[in-house]
């Protein structure tokens, strides 16, 4: 099956050596990516604002200094897409939400996003989002796999974009399964730090006890290298302390109920290549199950968005944020806080099972993405961001009755990120391409 609207937009390492050797300049790779997004994003949908002559003018900056012998590291050159609940200078950040259409556009930039700009990132333009980021509401991007599918949401635009070949690197956000799940649909990957370990100004909330920026890339190793910039590598993911990790093959009670056959096969065949590799696998179950997560982590979400958003008008909102505005509000304080408590216990006990340099594995979704109607299941990746640690999505493959991509979690205890970027930047990742 051809798939006209799929194009690898580079990676990291083979687009930085092509500039280092004078093969391509920075100005001439984004006006590569210009001109894709005029040909293929009328069908996909997933830029709002492409900073043409802003991203040229930056590229004539940075080739400038490239010649005089100044690089400011891997991400020198390399272009960005920004979801459109991030500050942009200059650019307006409305969250897909008419009650955000009159906001004037940013003064300054998001940290991340300045952050990127001093690794010598060059700023593309702004991604489509579900409104406020929630992922019950509907952007309208579409999955460049299959049009009549959904990219997955919150950070819509951001996995479609890459995807696509529109833009080789973008930033996504994460408050339930919103870098990863988009990520797996699209058939690319991703990579969300610790929650709440990047900090900053810039980003509108949905949930402050989660919401955390990812990064997305055409490979895990990429996003990792766009993770490290945004945060200018306080995680210090560029340090690459040598890392073997055991990985866990996690058996929950949850994902055998959900997960369908191809999902569980493609998942299968990337352990085993993981294996085959050299990696100790090992099956586990855990002391926590997901159910009970997700539905702590339902409670929580729901009474911080209605705490964050209660003055939001309600005739400038959709019905979806509406409703679960006033549901997270009629929740009480109480009840909040047990939430977070019990999350904490959660935490804890999965954890207390599991050694310290322990990754588990899982699928991304039960199946690969549904139609457009929906941003499909994310209840394999709520726990994963309850649970704190990085969580990497890696591509397991297309779905052999489907054709759809397939993606799986690689995820982490908090604080791992270090030790997850080494993995992904070590020879044994790069011979996997991961």
């Amino acid at each position: 099956m051809t798939q006209p609207l799929i194009q690898n937009p580079g990676r990291i390492r083979d687009l930085s050596t092509a500039m280092a050797q004078g093969a391509i300049t920075a100005e001439a790779l984004v006006q590569r990516y210009l001109e894709r997004i005029a040909a293929v994003d009328g069908q996909v949908k997933a830029w709002i604002h492409v900073l043409a002559d802003s991203a040229l003018a930056e590229a004539r900056v940075l080739d400038a200094e490239r010649k005089a012998g100044k690089l400011r590291g891997p991400l020198h050159g390399i272009p960005v897409g920004i979801k459109d609940v991030i500050d942009v200078r200059g650019l307006p950040t409305r969250a897909n939400s008419p009650s955000r259409a009159d906001i004037a556009p940013a003064t300054a930039d998001a940290t991340v996003v300045a952050h990127l700009r001093a690794a010598g990132a060059i700023i593309l333009g702004k991604l489509h989002t579900t409104e406020y980021a929630f992922f019950q509401s509907l952007p309208p991007t579409r999955n460049p796999w299959d049009l009549a599918r959904t990219p997955g949401g919150s950070s819509a635009g951001s996995g479609a974009a890459i995807a696509a070949g529109m833009v080789p690197l973008a930033l996504g956000t994460q408050t339930a399964g919103s870098v990863n799940r988009p990520a797996a649909y699209t058939g690319v990957c991703a990579f969300k730090p610790s929650t709440l370990a990047i900090g900053g100004v810039g980003v509108v909330p949905l949930a402050p006890s989660f919401d955390t920026v990812g990064a997305f890339g055409a490979s895990a190793q990429d996003a990792a290298f766009l993770a490290a910039g945004y945060a200018a590598d306080h995680l210090r993911l560029a340090s690459r302390p040598a890392t073997t990790p055991r990985i866990v093959l996690l058996q929950d009670p949850l994902i055998e109920k959900l997960q369908k056959p191809s999902t569980a096969a493609r998942v299968a065949a990337l352990a085993q290549q993981l294996g085959a590799a050299g990696l100790t696998l090992h099956r586990a179950s855990a002391a926590a199950g997901f159910e009970e997560m997700i539905a702590r982590h339902r409670r929580v979400m729901l009474a911080e968005l209605g705490r964050t958003h209660a003055g939001l008008p309600r005739d400038r909102i959709s019905p979806f944020i509406a409703e679960a505005i006033a549901e997270g509000l009629a929740i009480p304080d109480a009840e909040y806080q047990a939430a977070l408590r019990d999350l904490a216990g959660h935490r804890a006990s999965f954890w207390a099972g599991f050694a310290p340099d322990d990754f588990i594995l899982i699928p991304a979704a039960p199946d690969v993405a549904p139609d457009a109607s929906s941003t499909g299941d994310p209840s394999f990746v709520i726990p994963t961001t309850v649970l704190g640690g990085p969580v990497v999505t890696l591509r397991a493959g297309l779905a052999a009755d489907s054709g759809m991509p397939v993606g799986a979690l690689l995820f982490a205890r908090p604080g791992a990120d270090a030790a997850m970027a080494s993995f992904l930047f070590s020879a044994t990742a790069s011979a996997l391409d991961l």
